[in-house]
């Protein structure tokens, strides 16, 4: 928030694509309504209140609804959700985002005391975090197979049938 704080934005647009929400079968990413709440109050501070906030995507309906719930509450005024004290991103998430700064801080020379702490830290970081296994995602829900997103349920259902059944059998007829 470093570099956005810096470009003061008169306003900003969210599109709020949910299909990183927890529980949607495409984007697997885990973000939970309280990251939502929290992403919208840093954002709603950011500009001032002054937020557009475009609904635009999630195959969850649970999700959608739960997470933009979520967000709309921010957006009257209700402080976030404080869910997220004993949450830690992974190891590829913290080292996504050092690679990120690193080249950000081309443009904003304001990140580099944030990137050499978060760099300081990732030593220690790596050597104590235990990791934890990715639970497994399941069969999308019924009511996918009936939208316009057909033919991908189907990919998706082989892949998660060849997984689930490791290698293929041989049948004889």
């Amino acid at each position: 928030m470093i570099s956005a704080t810096e470009f003061a934005p008169d306003f900003t647009i969210i599109s709020a694509g949910f299909d990183a929400a927890r529980g949607d079968p495409l984007g697997c990413c885990d973000v939970t309504p309280a990251g939502y709440s929290k992403m919208t109050d840093m954002l709603y501070t950011l500009s001032g209140g002054k937020l557009l906030v475009i609904l635009e995507g999630g195959y969850n309906l649970r999700s959608i609804s739960s997470s933009a719930t979520s967000v709309i509450k921010v957006l009257l005024g209700e402080g976030p959700v404080s869910e997220l004290g004993n949450i830690a991103p992974s190891r590829a998430g913290l080292q996504t985002v050092l690679e990120v700064m690193k080249i950000q801080m081309n443009f904003w020379p304001s990140l580099g005391s944030s990137y050499a702490k978060l760099q300081s830290q990732w030593g220690a970081y790596c050597n104590t975090r235990k990791q934890i296994k990715k639970r497994q995602r399941i069969e999308p829900p019924i009511w996918w197979k009936w939208g316009r997103k057909r033919q991908l349920y189907h990919i998706l259902i082989r892949r998660l049938h060849v997984k689930s059944k490791g290698q293929p059998s041989l049948h004889s007829s």
